[in-house]
């Protein structure tokens, strides 16, 4: 089927509710304004490097497209609300709360900044101005048509979160070149050259698995152990347990010392089992739950363990098997 349809040859286009208006009229102007936003929001999302803003750009997107339904439907609301959601004020809460959560996360300012120190801060706030934009002519098409109250504060609120997203890019990309130094320094003075790629692999193991800790609601730790039970890497996401901390550690302990992951335990320290009061016996450092994966070289060869705390039992495998997941990629 062609995706032309000629009707718009003559200037002229339908809205969502069969009105004809020309091209050039504000509402077709302001909801084709908010599009060109998304376009950019979907610019950004895909150069930008942190996890969580990532995930909320995905949301922004979906909201934009009701949005723009919404703008472009001149008399049958109600139409509309049979065929899609509208945007509410949960919606204006959902961006208030991340842009609270990450003005605590980042560095106070004292001055006006440049539109971005990175590529994807720098598109954010492209899409920033865009939104800007388009709140100017919806204010403009709110003297001559009605709109919801809803609708003019989440676009007031949209501007002030992209330009958050924006300054947390740039924080991460801060944060990021700073943990490279640090690595750098530290095996430059150490001679353990070797060790760099074996750190920036966990790194992307973690990243995996923070990715769908994210996508399940699920803050967690997580710990990377050598074949010899030393930690190699630890990373303990914001709001995760307190306790999580030392069970990650030891589920990995757990996977490299008796070479088997953690959950395959479980039957062997039952009251008739080979291995009953194993916890016992090692005062704690071994655990039987799941949770605890054993990472082996293409041989079979124990390398590594991967131990992941936070969630529930099904949780923590889960968010752990995406990490393993990334590791057979690379």
């Amino acid at each position: 089927m062609a995706i032309y349809t000629k009707t718009g040859d003559k200037g002229t286009t339908s809205l969502f509710d069969g009105t004809r208006v020309d091209k050039s009229d504000l509402r077709v102007d302001t909801y084709g304004t908010f599009d060109e936003c998304c376009a950019q929001v979907s610019v950004a999302q895909k150069s930008a490097i942190h996890s969580e803003t990532i995930q909320h750009l995905e949301w922004v997107q979906h909201k934009l497209f009701q949005l723009n339904a919404e703008i472009a439907t001149k008399e049958n609301i109600a139409k509309l609300e049979a065929k899609s959601t509208l945007i509410a004020e949960s919606d204006i809460h959902q961006m208030e709360e991340w842009i609270d959560q990450y003005t605590k996360r980042l560095p106070e300012l004292h001055s006006f900044i440049l539109p971005g120190q990175t590529l994807p801060s720098a598109q954010l706030h492209v899409a920033r101005a865009i939104c800007r934009r388009g709140e100017r002519l919806l204010t403009e098409l709110s003297k001559s048509e009605e709109l919801r109250e809803e609708v003019r504060k989440f676009v007031n609120r949209l501007s002030d979160c992209l330009y958050i997203f924006a300054r947390m890019e740039d924080q991460a990309e801060t944060e990021k070149k700073l943990i490279d130094e640090i690595l750098r320094r530290y095996l430059e003075r150490s001679g353990e050259k070797r060790d760099q790629s074996y750190l920036k692999l966990n790194h992307k193991i973690f990243q995996a698995c923070e990715e769908q800790a994210i996508a399940m609601g699920v803050p967690v730790s997580m710990a990377i152990v050598s074949k010899s039970g030393k930690l190699l890497s630890f990373y303990h996401m914001p709001g995760a347990l307190l306790v999580s901390e030392s069970l990650a550690q030891k589920k990995a302990y757990s996977a490299v010392a008796m070479k088997t992951d953690t959950h395959e335990l479980k039957g062997l320290v039952q009251p008739n089992g080979d291995l009953y009061q194993l916890e016992t016996l090692t005062e704690g450092q071994v655990v039987t739950f799941g949770g605890g994966f054993v990472i082996r070289d293409v041989n079979g060869e124990v390398l590594a363990g991967l131990g992941i705390s936070g969630g529930s039992v099904e949780e923590d495998m889960a968010i752990a098997q995406k990490g393993l997941e990334k590791l057979k990629e690379i």
